[in-house]
């Protein structure tokens, strides 16, 4: 009878270890188990930022999840499903989460990279604006002397009539005035 039983659990152990070689066809395949987790963590980051109230991480993750399975082609049955054919698998488990870090870590790159040239974007179009206002007030003190004493056009005061010289050089007189009342101190009788 001894015989028996150790044959029965021997035959037993070597069908269940034989049976993981194929993937069902309702489980998810492993690049297709790797989107789907790499997507789930990329979400499961950006919620981390977000308030952590109670029904904060319903409130703002469900439509993201929602939206990425379907985008991927599968739901959340589907999901769980794999999710528990590969728990049952570790070396499978683990080849996926290979494939993830790989995802993650291209993904990452990609972000830094445009990142880095936005900043030298920046960086260079705030040169260019410092070298512009440096540029200006250079070129101001570069015009050459010839220019400067060129006689140049009549003066549009010659143009203008004597009533209308007259009214300028009144309006001119009167802001002088007050600008010279401004500047002037109140004295005080009491000092």
């Amino acid at each position: 009878m001894h015989k028996y039983i150790t044959l029965f659990f021997s035959a037993a152990l070597f069908l269940c270890a034989c049976n993981g070689k194929s993937i069902p066809r309702d489980v998810l395949q492993p690049n297709a188990m790797a989107a789907v987790l790499t997507e789930i963590h990329i979400i499961d980051g950006t919620l981390y930022n977000v308030m952590q109230a109670p029904d904060s991480l319903y409130k703002y993750g469900a439509g993201k999840y929602v939206a990425m399975f379907k985008r991927l082609h599968t739901d959340t049955a589907q999901f769980n499903k794999s999710m528990r054919f590969y728990t049952n698998q570790p070396d499978k488990l683990i080849a996926v989460y290979d494939q993830v870090d790989l995802l993650i870590k291209n993904k990452m790159d990609s972000v830094n990279k445009v990142q880095v040239e936005e900043s030298k974007a920046a960086r260079k179009a705030d040169s260019l604006k410092n070298l512009n206002i440096k540029t200006k007030t250079d070129s101001a003190l570069k015009v050459a002397p010839a220019q400067i004493n060129r006689p140049g056009k009549a003066d549009s005061l010659k143009h203008l009539n004597n009533k209308t010289k007259a009214e300028l050089l009144k309006k001119l007189r009167s802001r002088k005035r007050q600008m010279n009342d401004k500047a002037q101190p109140a004295t005080n009788p009491n000092i």
